[in-house]
């Protein structure tokens, strides 16, 4: 018999990180999808929703274990991927015209 409460807030905070990478999406298309940046923009939505993707199996695993070692490891990944993802979005004007994309 496990406790379906068990390591509740590891697993919210996988969840939350899971709607920080919808309201990122919207706010790169929002404020990046403009005429210097379109392209730039375009290929970090295409990285975001790769993310998003394997953000969702993160949380599926997440949802299903009961084991503290998998819930801890997936919190690890989930947020090293999206502070990845996070400097990409506060960086991205600067990287499109560094590297001339």
């Amino acid at each position: 018999m496990t406790n379906p409460h068990r390591f509740r807030f590891p697993k919210t905070v996988v969840f939350v990180i899971t709607a920080l990478y919808l309201i990122l999406m919207l706010a790169t298309y929002f404020l990046y999808f403009k005429d210097p940046f379109i392209d730039c923009a375009k290929r970090i939505l295409v990285a975001q929703s790769i993310a998003l993707i394997f953000q969702l199996v993160l949380n599926y695993v997440n949802f299903r274990s009961q084991r503290k070692i998998v819930i801890l490891a997936t919190l690890f990944v989930s947020a090293t991927l999206f502070s990845g993802v996070l400097s990409t979005f506060f960086n991205l004007e600067f990287m499109c015209r560094y590297y001339g994309f």
